[in-house]
């Protein structure tokens, strides 16, 4: 009987080790940093995206210059097989956008920030 209960209270734990295991590797809104005077307001989107990861993209992201156009304006300069668009720019670079997966209207993973 004692062994039965110990198989169970294992069992228990794996499960929830499991399930907490697979809500950290979701989407996230990450802490707000800032480059240039500015606030970024970071988040990733769905899985296989860390804040930090997401964050040293993003650096690298603000470098790009654009010409603000209109919404989405393309980034060239984003990590392989994501879609990356400019949402806003300020001062010649892409103060805000998203990188991801998917469609934008329905992203499967990736990340996103905006300045303010």
């Amino acid at each position: 009987m004692k062994r039965t209960i110990a198989i169970l209270v294992v069992a228990c734990v794996a499960c929830v080790a499991a399930s907490t295991a697979g809500a950290a590797r979701a989407g996230r809104v990450c802490a707000t940093f800032h480059q240039g005077g500015i606030a970024y307001h970071p988040e990733t989107i769905g899985t296989g995206w860390t804040c930090a990861s997401a964050k040293s993209w993003i650096v690298k992201l603000l470098g790009d210059r654009v010409t603000f156009t209109g919404k989405n304006i393309p980034l060239k300069n984003g990590p392989a097989g994501l879609h990356c668009i400019a949402d806003d720019s300020l001062r010649g670079h892409a103060s805000s956008g998203t990188c991801f997966k998917g469609t934008l209207a329905f992203p499967v993973s990736g990340f996103a920030w905006i300045n303010g």
